[in-house]
């Protein structure tokens, strides 16, 4: 019972957390489009910035430490592949939810180095790492 409720609340934190992934680069695209209106600009600063403390980093800690939960409940876990290749996707979004920081940091900070487009482009990355890690985790390949 213990590790389906385990289960549940990693759930419940990785959606918060995808959904700050996939929010944050929409936030930054109108920042992009928005430079030249301070007004709306201060705004859009302030919601990217609460999103990423707030809601974003808090889930994804969450995440990991009831995976981690998880995976201490469950130790035989970590002789399935599967796993393993799900760590591996886990770091590269761990690593994509840093980076997101950083442009969010550099934006606050009025160096828009990114264009619209290239937010856009940035914006779908979240999506592969949640497929990729639903597939193993639902799927359990043993490869």
């Amino acid at each position: 019972m213990l590790l389906l409720w385990l289960k549940a609340l990693h759930l419940i934190f990785a959606i918060a957390w995808f959904a700050g992934l996939f929010y944050m680069f929409r936030l930054l695209v109108y920042q992009v489009e928005n430079q030249d209106r301070p007004e709306v600009l201060a705004v859009l600063r302030r919601m990217a910035e609460r999103l990423y403390r707030i809601i974003t980093t808090p889930a994804m800690l969450l995440t990991l430490a009831f995976g981690v939960a998880m995976l201490a409940a469950n130790p035989g876990y970590l002789s399935q592949a599967w796993i393993l290749a799900k760590l591996v996707l886990l770091a590269g979004l761990v690593t994509y939810n840093l980076y997101v920081g950083r442009v969010r940091r550099r934006f606050a900070a009025g160096d828009f180095y990114l264009s619209s487009r290239q937010c856009r482009i940035r914006n779908e990355i979240p999506t592969l790492f949640l497929v990729g890690i639903v597939l193993l985790a639902v799927l359990r390949p043993s490869f």
